[in-house]
């Protein structure tokens, strides 16, 4: 099967549309705490029982700050936060021609 990535900026009650498509077809993660002080733990889930995908991390201004492979169908990253400075930060999670987006906010 061969998905497509979709990127869209339209919002539904602060959703990205694409985000929710791509969570339809298997890609999910949470994340908490958030706000954060010292860690943040990813929870996520691949589509496909894929065992390959990425989380990657960037400030406001688009800089990746950290990168996590992926590489198990589903489990647990934590980051370390207590050397990052304060502020918001985008989280993406990648695999399989899929992402989905949000943000992280580091007190």
């Amino acid at each position: 099967m061969i998905y497509t990535r979709f990127t869209i900026g339209l919002k539904n009650n602060n959703t990205l549309i694409g985000n929710s498509f791509n969570e339809a077809f298997g890609l999910k993660v949470s994340v908490s705490p958030n706000p954060a002080r010292t860690w943040v733990a990813f929870t996520y889930e691949l589509p496909n029982k894929e065992s390959d995908g990425l989380i990657r991390i960037t400030d406001i201004s688009g800089n990746v700050i950290k990168k996590f492979i992926i590489t198990e169908e589903q489990g647990q990253q934590v980051w370390d936060t207590r050397l990052v400075k304060t502020g918001v930060y985008i989280y993406t999670i990648i695999s399989n021609g899929l992402s989905k987006t949000g943000k992280i906010v580091i007190n």
